[in-house]
């Protein structure tokens, strides 16, 4: 019961890291069914025509929960907090909405008609439980396989890229950032002046946001009453970027990046924290650290 529980607390991938990309996952998905059905029973138009809108209420699901319900509840569906029953339990209530959906719009259509709508309700949820469960055990297999060694290859990459900056012969601040003082307003009259090079990183939390610098004489930190959008707009700097909803980072402060099955983790300079990175900002992270070692190298 332990080793189970240890499982279900595991990290898992909150499916792709684009919209694009998801989408493309629910269509097929949803064309891996239709063909699967066509497969196992007999090929008749009628029959035909039901698989199809089968498998559009499957790719109208998994689009809608999958792409949209973050979007709308970003904390129930933080991807870098997903784990293995977390997935095991939205996979099972997606069948369940779609065994669903499905009957009830094809009685509508006309399918079934003079059937009871419990047993029609009752046939397709077993249906969908047991067809659904073979795709599901295959495409959970391939898209942690997939996901891992993606983020695993992409933070060696990384990591590689942070080494070459440090063998360089100018610090990466010296090239990257200009050697400027910045002062950080807030929506009251408390604000931060610093030196924009010692910025490490900016945790937001509600309407607060806290700096964490270098100033020579130690890591120092600063709680301000203002958002990350609001500093965004002060800050626009090229190498400091919104990497979470709640974290903004200097990327000439990252001392190594981590890699899993959710995506990336920020190791910072001067300090013991981990900043983590949101799927859809990874590759931006990567390429931010590809353009400061090719600044170090030409400077």
């Amino acid at each position: 019961m332990v080793r189970l529980f240890k499982i279900l607390q595991e990290s898992f991938p909150y499916y792709l890291d684009s919209d694009r990309k998801n989408m493309a996952l629910s269509a097929g998905l949803g064309a891996f069914m239709v063909v699967f059905l066509v497969a196992f029973n007999p090929l008749e138009w009628e029959h035909f025509v039901l698989f199809l809108i089968i498998g559009l209420v499957i790719f109208v699901t998994l689009y809608v929960t999958i792409v949209w319900f973050p979007k709308v509840w970003p904390n129930v569906f933080d991807s870098l907090r997903w784990t293995v029953g977390k997935y095991i339990l939205f996979t099972l209530w997606q069948l369940l909405i779609i065994g669903i959906v499905a009957p009830v719009l094809l009685e509508a259509l006309g399918f079934y008609r003079g059937l009871p709508m419990t047993d029609i309700l009752w046939y397709f949820f077993v249906n969908m439980m047991l067809y659904g469960s073979i795709s599901i055990v295959i495409f959970t297999f391939v898209l942690r396989t997939v996901m891992l060694k993606n983020s695993l290859q992409n933070a060696l990459h990384a990591n590689a890229e942070l080494a070459r900056i440090r063998t360089l012969k100018h610090h990466p601040t010296e090239v990257a950032e200009p050697h400027t003082t910045i002062t950080i307003q807030s929506d009251t009259s408390d604000s931060v002046e610093l030196h924009l090079p010692d910025l490490l990183y900016i945790e937001s939390s509600n309407y607060y946001s806290t700096l964490f610098w270098n100033d020579g004489q130690g890591v120092q930190k600063k709680m301000l009453r203002v958002n990350l959008k609001t500093i965004e707009g002060q800050l626009n700097n090229t190498f400091i970027i919104r990497c979470h909803r709640s974290y903004m980072v200097n990327i000439n402060a990252i001392t190594e990046v981590g890699g899993n099955t959710n995506g990336y983790k920020l190791t910072i300079r001067d300090s013991d924290i981990t900043v983590p990175v949101s799927r859809s900002k990874g590759r931006e992270v990567i390429e931010k650290i590809e353009q400061i070692r090719n600044l170090a190298e030409s400077a």
